[in-house]
């Protein structure tokens, strides 16, 4: 009875290698398609190549924006699939919203290039981000509960402070919210040390 209820327990468990195959699937799709926005405007834009490249460049900087954030976010969800060999259902609800939320950047990374630096890209947009910072901060909380995640949780943290600053003070100046986007990389080298001093980790 026990043996039976055990299996019945652990099925509701998905094994982190399936996560990991689909989100591999979703990334790349994800990543592949935020270079197809760059088409339309390709299609209608006239004149030399130089031209070409120079009114193009709120688009090049966009898609380079959100290839850069999927392929930064791709290698935190490695690095967390690879701490956790079972995958909660509660995780397996936040990784579908997760990945989710990159199936949908392409469409907001295409509507970013195509009306800049205005306060709708910065709500659209920065919305987006925000909300993948959210979730991904959720899931580094939940996977904390079995695995010591404090740096993590910490660079997460940050990065999602950083994303509603930018929603915020971009609200009021657009071009600020790109100087924050970008500045979230930073993030990756500031977390550790903090994750010390405030954990000793």
């Amino acid at each position: 009875m026990t043996a039976k209820a055990d299996w019945i327990g652990n099925s509701a468990f998905l094994s982190s290698s399936r996560v990991s195959n689909l989100s591999d699937t979703i990334f790349g799709v994800a990543m592949t398609l935020q270079a197809s926005t760059l088409l339309p405007p390709i299609l209608t834009l006239k004149g030399s190549v130089l031209d070409i490249l120079h009114d193009m460049q709120g688009q090049f900087i966009a898609v380079a924006l959100g290839f850069a954030i999927s392929g930064s976010y791709w290698v935190v969800q490695q690095h967390r699939l690879a701490m956790t060999p079972t995958v909660t259902p509660v995780q397996t609800l936040l990784h579908f919203l997760f990945l989710f939320l990159f199936v949908l950047l392409p469409v907001s990374t295409g509507i970013s290039g195509q009306f800049g630096e205005t306060r709708p890209v910065v709500v659209i947009y920065g919305t987006h981000l925000m909300l993948i910072a959210l979730v991904n901060l959720l899931l580094w909380i939940d996977v904390h509960r079995t695995a010591a995640a404090h740096a993590q949780i910490v660079r997460s943290s940050v990065a999602l402070a950083l994303f509603v600053m930018a929603l915020a003070l971009g609200a009021v100046k657009p071009v600020i919210a790109t100087f924050l986007w970008f500045a979230v990389f930073a993030t990756s080298f500031i977390g550790p040390s903090l994750a010390r001093r405030f954990y000793g980790a």
